[in-house]
């Protein structure tokens, strides 16, 4: 008489084979121009909208003074700003000709090439969103670890066995 087949085997048989199957992975479909472009901004659009959400409810009704809400504030905020930038930057990077930017063999490798305008300046320093993006990752992570900080104290007192909310 056969075993009958247990789902967890089945899972894990399935997903070796489609990691370990393919020839070829195509994990990204491109879109040419320009509706690639418009859904790319439409989420930029859509991320925006939400973060501008999560302020006005925090700050109509306020849940805590504790240091975790602090720093998740701070991080929605620099999330916010980050956004924005790169949502200004791709815009410009579709209005700046193509002879503005030279390309090198390597992915990452680029310049911005003269004259240097107010266009080309702020797409420029835009590109350095990275001053905004590590700093939201840095106040999110700090108010995880506070917020669980928090959840672990009141395990403690409360005891194990009941449900902490």
């Amino acid at each position: 008489m056969k075993r009958p087949v247990r789902p967890s085997t089945l899972v894990l048989g399935l997903t070796l084979f489609f990691v370990l199957a393919p020839s070829v992975a195509k994990a990204v479909q491109v879109h040419g121009p320009p509706e690639g472009f418009v859904v790319h901004m439409m989420g930029h659009i859509f991320f925006t909208s939400a973060l501008l959400f999560l302020i006005y409810i925090l700050h109509k009704y306020p849940i805590d003074n504790r240091p975790a809400w602090k720093y998740f504030k701070i991080s929605v905020f620099f999330w916010l700003i980050w956004n924005l930038d790169t949502f200004l930057v791709h815009i410009l990077s579709v209005r700046l000709p193509k002879e503005a930017i030279i390309t090198g063999s390597h992915l990452i490798y680029s310049k911005l090439k003269g004259p240097f305008d107010i266009e080309r300046l702020l797409f420029y320093f835009g590109k350095f969103d990275h001053f905004l993006c590590v700093p939201a990752m840095y106040c999110l992570a700090m108010s995880l670890k506070d917020f669980c900080k928090r959840v672990e104290e009141q395990l403690e007192t409360v005891g194990s066995d009941e449900h902490v909310i």
